[in-house]
């Protein structure tokens, strides 16, 4: 009797799934027809939604940092400036730092300067022979940071 209704269960629960494969391939021949959109003439004749500002400047940007800017004089005197880079420490996690933004391992270099060291609070930037250290501390009285 155990057997019978076994067999018997089992038959009904492949009657229901059948159904249901049954539905989904009615769904699915619903969305196979091709739905008419937009004609390639129409989005031609659309005009660009993204606006680029272009800004006409005298100088040229070099990729070390440097400005090059030419003098009103009539044969075009060079001049550099060299354009100072300022670090900001936004947070610390094992041997990285997260410096402007970016995050950097112990070792590389950011901008000429290589991460030297990552303390608990701090980091030290080194090039040549100057020396930067950044901390996460504020030097700020009107913040204060509570731990619970």
């Amino acid at each position: 009797m155990k057997k019978f209704y076994l067999i018997l269960m089992l038959l009904l629960t492949s009657q229901l799934f059948s159904n249901n494969l049954a539905w989904v391939d009615e769904q699915i021949e619903a969305i196979k027809p091709p739905r008419i959109g937009v004609s390639e003439k129409e989005i031609s004749r659309i005009k660009d939604p993204f606006i680029f500002l272009h800004k006409k400047n005298d100088s040229k940007k070099h990729k070390t940092g440097k400005k090059t800017v030419f003098g009103a004089h009539a044969n075009y005197k060079k001049v550099t400036r060299h354009s100072t880079v300022h670090f900001r420490l936004d947070a610390i996690l094992n041997k990285s730092a997260m410096i402007n933004g970016k995050w950097y391992k112990q070792g590389k270099y950011i901008y000429g300067y290589k991460l030297a060291k990552v303390g608990r609070n701090s980091v030290l930037l080194v090039r040549k022979n100057k020396k930067l250290l950044l901390s996460t501390k504020s030097k700020s009285k009107k913040i204060k940071i509570y731990n619970k």
